[in-house]
């Protein structure tokens, strides 16, 4: 529960910081572009801390190749 409530004060911490800057030099799509990503981010830290078994993406890249690999037969 702690680890929860330390990243998500981590999370408004950085989005405090950083938004009122981006707003102030007009840069709306960075602005969209910065909070989406770091609520993404922040919701898989949430998910980290709380011990949740998340894939990883090079599995997938690795599978991928390895189709591949088997059609040329190398």
């Amino acid at each position: 529960m702690w680890h929860t409530i330390l990243v998500i004060s981590a999370s408004l911490g950085i989005f405090l910081l950083e938004f009122p800057r981006l707003r102030r030099a007009k840069k709306k799509k960075e602005m969209w572009y910065f909070t989406i990503l770091l609520f993404i981010m922040t919701f898989i830290a949430v998910l980290e801390s709380r011990g949740v078994k998340l894939p990883n993406p090079l599995d997938y890249i690795q599978s991928f190749y390895r189709t591949i690999h088997s059609w040329f037969g190398l």
